[in-house]
């Protein structure tokens, strides 16, 4: 079982890493779901970067209940 990060503790953009630890899910889910456009992500120097108010709103909605 994942630890999930609390809202207040997450920098202006998260890593996948991060993304899927806010969540309690894999990293494999957050790409999917970034590719599916469910979760906005920019990317930068090669790495994808989610919003972390988007994260938390996602959560909220319990998208993945």
């Amino acid at each position: 079982m994942q630890t999930l990060l609390p809202y207040g503790l997450l920098p202006d953009l998260v890593t996948v890493p991060e993304a899927a630890k806010f969540l309690g899910v894999g990293r494999k889910v957050i790409y999917r779901l970034v590719e599916s456009g469910v979760l906005p992500a920019i990317r930068r120097r090669g790495q994808i970067l989610l919003d972390p108010c988007a994260l938390h709103r996602f959560r909220e909605e319990g998208a993945m209940a």
